[in-house]
């Protein structure tokens, strides 16, 4: 039997230590979305909740788990299922940093803006990358592969 190191199988998630985030995040939405059809739309859009209208009043409640068919247990037990698969795939550093989450939404996101920033923080990084391309300049006693 050959040796799969941690987070690089079907049934556990892919492994994140801190470092390489876009590569993690690929294949931990891919790793999700295998496990179920709809256990990337908690990530995207939050927990199942199930809810009752009332006819009359209008007023929304949520569904004792008493009254819960099959199918919405099925959808509750994926909140769980995903926040399980996101904690199990992180180490213990990225683990604190998402401690006080109690959704896998949040727990994504949570992620995401310490990992990539906000649409602010990116916006910053690519006007600075941007600039120090314009003011490089070539030496004259480099070549172009040294200059890059």
């Amino acid at each position: 039997m050959s040796y799969i190191p941690e987070g690089l199988s079907y049934r556990k998630p892919p492994l994140f230590i801190g470092k390489n985030y876009y590569f993690w995040k690929g294949k931990m939405e891919l790793f999700l979305k295998s496990q179920d059809v709809d256990m990337w739309k908690v990530i995207t859009e939050g927990n199942f909740v199930p809810e009752i209208t009332d006819a009359v009043t209008s007023i929304v409640t949520i569904k004792p788990e008493t009254s819960l068919t099959d199918t919405n247990k099925k959808k509750v037990v994926l909140n769980s299922k995903a926040q399980l698969f996101l904690q199990c795939s992180l180490t213990r550093e990225e683990s604190e940093r998402i401690y006080e989450c109690n959704t896998a939404k949040t727990i994504w996101d949570t992620l995401k803006i310490h990992h990539e920033g906000t649409s602010h923080v990116k916006e910053t990084r690519i006007d600075i990358g941007v600039r120090e391309f314009e003011i490089s300049e070539m030496n004259e006693e480099e070549n172009i592969d040294e200059m890059y």
